[in-house]
């Protein structure tokens, strides 16, 4: 078989291959049965309020570590921009107990620019951001 022998409305295409993120919401109508809606999500991050909340809270607790020279600005940033070790060890493309280190002020003062350069970016800040540690960043 080729591709001459496929009918065009066989051809499979990526789109019509990959289905799109879709929720399946149940609530109980007012007589007491249940009802489902779909919602689609085109963005595959969706997250709740709770852990939005959490993350900011934690952010505010690691702010007063590094103020007190017990933490890097590197974890800092990255609670406040929504992120978890994991998540971040996988963007800078490094293991979780290197991340981890980093958040040490002896060895974050050891990282060089380059490394830094890549945390800014994912953070959305300036190198001097992190160096001298600009909350507001």
């Amino acid at each position: 078989m080729t591709t001459k022998d496929v009918k065009q409305n066989q051809l499979v295409t990526r789109e019509t291959r990959w289905k799109p993120m879709v929720w399946r919401i149940y609530k109980v109508d007012d007589q007491g049965k249940y009802e489902t809606t779909v919602e689609r999500y085109d963005d595959h991050l969706v997250m709740t309020v709770p852990f939005a909340d959490a993350s900011h809270e934690k952010a505010e607790e690691v702010k007063q570590r590094v103020l007190r020279n017990e933490s890097s600005s590197i974890e800092y940033f990255m609670y406040k921009r929504l992120l978890d070790p994991k998540a971040l060890a996988q963007a800078m493309g490094v293991a979780v107990w290197r991340l981890k280190r980093h958040f040490k002020p002896d060895v974050f003062k050891k990282l060089d620019r380059n490394k830094l350069q890549e945390y800014a970016k994912i953070f959305k800040v300036q190198v001097d951001d992190l160096i001298n540690f600009r909350e507001d960043a």
